[in-house]
């Protein structure tokens, strides 16, 4: 059986809110959250939230009840619920001064009808893509809502279903252990090593064996991914997907135009793609990589020792690192030499020591965190709607202590990150503590799923 984390965690939102993306309902109608703020409709002691997966404007969370709860933007059916409500337009502006407009079904956490699932089904994790949310229960199963869209807008959910499926249904693969979403693909690794994917295949995200004339393929069907046996963990950024070999050899596929996938064949040119898994055998020569992932045009990985590798594109400050630390035999430049890619991974410096080490990591479109072991929480990256939770700031550089009243004294642990909001989560102190809890850079846990 797949592991239920039970831990009972403080929830803070961060970043734009125009639609309801933070979970707040009609605790706020202000457009943007600038800094960290702690979510009540979320409340520890009350709802319990042990999970949590963000998606491009919608999230999903797991309570310690076993509720899947969503909010956001339901357009597209990826909140899994009925949300037709009348909007209503707030008395506060966002800063272009055009009047917003929130409806409560969407911008309020609420749950999933459990009655679309067969009695005495445990969950155990959320993923969420651009515009679907997925779960996987303890016996392997995963349940999936939605739609995927490709570059000429909506593809579908299933070859059978409607274009968007606004209600769970049960996906055809079986034996999950984990499950990871991109922008508008899945993967999903089961128990015996093997790696499924399923959904758009554009940048050859997918990473699939070529069927053949005998064999019919779909890309909104679970097939097999074309990898060896014994992957051990799995990991995706927008359009790109990362696996991890039980020898510790890195394998990723996809969207390179920017050397997100640290496959040096191609890098820097438009449109390329990494169409079939291929080794990168540069991670291996500097650590036990135990987690990997990306967002849009960068990408991450945590070693075994508590050490971060960043790589992929240099100008819109989402690696952290600063151009004056970079050889420039590991820079690609542009027709006008201005530098754009960091082509090979460099270690993030200045946080995760010896003492505290860095224990958790995650991916925005743009923007990224860390976590280390002590509990603080760095952003850096894009951050022009708050979304790194940084205070009038719009292009951080290098990592920052992520601050704000509602945080001092707190011991963070986790983050998912979107394009345009974040949120936070923390150890609560009015409940024991799950001194077990798992850590991820310890045991190759999947981060928080974020597109």
């Amino acid at each position: 059986m797949n592991h239920v984390p039970n831990e009972r965690l403080d929830v803070y939102v961060v970043g734009t809110n125009c639609y309801g993306e933070l979970g707040l309902g009609d605790l706020t109608k202000k457009a943007e959250m600038k800094r960290p703020v702690l979510n009540s409709k979320l409340d520890a002691e009350t709802t319990g939230i042990v999970h949590l997966a963000v998606g491009g404007v919608h999230s999903a969370a797991l309570t310690h009840e076993n509720q899947i709860l969503t909010w956001g933007v339901n357009d597209e059916g990826a909140l899994g619920r009925d949300t037709k409500e009348k909007e209503v337009p707030s008395d506060e502006g966002n800063e272009s001064g055009d009047e917003i407009t929130l409806n409560l079904s969407e911008a309020t956490p609420t749950p999933v009808d459990a009655s679309h699932f067969p009695e005495n089904t445990i969950f155990c994790q959320l993923a969420a893509s651009d515009s679907a949310t997925f779960t996987l229960t303890t016996d392997g199963m995963v349940y999936g809502w939605g739609t995927f869209r490709g570059s000429n807008g909506g593809i579908g959910f299933s070859p059978k279903s409607k274009k968007e499926q606004h209600t769970p249904i049960l996906i055809p693969v079986q034996d999950v252990v984990n499950i990871v979403a991109g922008a508008q693909h899945v993967l999903a690794l089961t128990s015996s090593g093997t790696v499924f994917s399923w959904g758009c295949n554009e940048q050859n995200q997918l990473g699939r064996r070529r069927a053949s004339r005998h064999r019919k393929s779909h890309d909104l069907l679970p097939e097999i991914v074309a990898l060896p046996s014994g992957i051990r963990s799995i990991g995706v950024g927008l359009y790109h997907s990362f696996a991890i070999h039980k020898s510790g050899t890195v394998y990723a596929w996809g969207s390179n135009n920017f050397g997100q996938t640290a496959v040096t064949i191609g890098t820097g040119l438009n449109d390329s793609n990494v169409a079939y898994p291929t080794k990168v055998p540069i991670l291996k020569t500097l650590g036990v990589i135990v987690s990997i992932f990306g967002g849009k045009d960068h990408s991450m990985a945590l070693t075994e020792t508590g050490k971060c590798l960043v790589w992929g594109r240099i100008e819109n400050k989402a690696l952290g690192v600063e151009l004056k630390d970079i050889p420039s035999s590991d820079i690609i430049e542009d027709k006008q030499s201005r530098p754009r890619i960091l082509k090979k991974p460099h270690f993030l410096t200045g946080i995760g020591d010896d003492n505290s080490p860095i224990d958790f990591a995650t991916a925005g479109s743009d923007h990224s965190f860390v976590f280390t072991e002590s509990g603080e929480a760095y952003s850096w990256g894009f951050n022009s709607q708050s979304q790194a939770g940084q205070l009038g700031i719009e292009e951080i550089e290098r990592p920052m202590l992520v601050q704000s009243k509602h945080l001092e004294g707190k011991r963070l642990v986790a983050a998912a990150a979107g394009g345009q909001f974040s949120i936070l989560l923390g150890v609560h102190e009015g409940l024991p503590r799950n001194r077990g809890r798992r850590r991820q850079r310890r045991l190759a846990q999947v981060h928080l799923d974020m597109p």
